[in-house]
């Protein structure tokens, strides 16, 4: 399934609905249920997860049609490992993607949507420890000099998504004065989507 969605040469119905079965291999709203899907992913060989985060990861930003599959993917992935102190690199990597001048607006815009997925459903106290690198990412996405509106919908999106564990980082005058004057900037934005969310 990893190998249909990474395909940019694959029809984008069919990776979609690859990205989609992947992520369904993982998710379930049956907290049960979901237990043993995370126990028979984490139970696969070491190098197959490699294989296919590898895959997921360089796929964000190749999609044409949103929400990105390969966002979910690599979040309901990072949610299996992250507990489990496995692919501890994911963060700081979506960050870089979001950073990185490089970087296509899709892609950049797809790591923040997966940060966003990430924050939303993970315990909180597994990322807290990279909190910053989150917050960069986020900060820089919402920033009043980018141009997509896009990328501003998807890093205000991961900051809601992110207030119950970035806690210790408003308690910081600093920090609490740059997230809140970002925040303030994107409530003036001229697009509704981002200035109303």
């Amino acid at each position: 399934m990893s190998d249909a969605l990474a395909n940019v040469t694959n029809d984008v119905v069919v990776r979609a609905a690859a990205g989609l079965q992947l992520k369904n291999a993982l998710a379930s709203k049956d907290e049960d249920v979901r237990e043993q899907y995370q126990q028979r992913w984490l139970a696969l060989p070491p190098e197959v997860r490699q294989y296919i985060k590898n895959n997921v990861l360089t796929t964000l930003g190749t999609e044409t049609t949103g929400p990105s599959t390969a966002a979910q993917c690599v979040a309901f992935i990072a949610m299996t490992e992250l507990p489990h102190n496995l692919w501890p690199d994911v963060i700081a990597v979506l960050s870089h993607n979001v950073t990185d001048a490089s970087s296509t607006e899709l892609r950049r815009e797809a790591c923040l949507e997966t940060i966003g997925y990430i924050c939303q459903d993970i315990e909180p106290e597994v990322i807290q420890v990279q909190s910053n690198k989150v917050l960069t990412a986020i900060i820089y996405g919402m920033r009043k000099e980018e141009p997509s509106m896009r990328i501003k919908l998807a890093a205000t999106n991961a900051l809601l998504n992110s207030l119950e564990f970035t806690r210790a980082n408003f308690e910081q005058v600093t920090e609490r004065h740059v997230i809140m004057q970002v925040v303030c900037e994107t409530a003036v934005c001229d697009d509704l989507k981002v200035s109303c969310l």
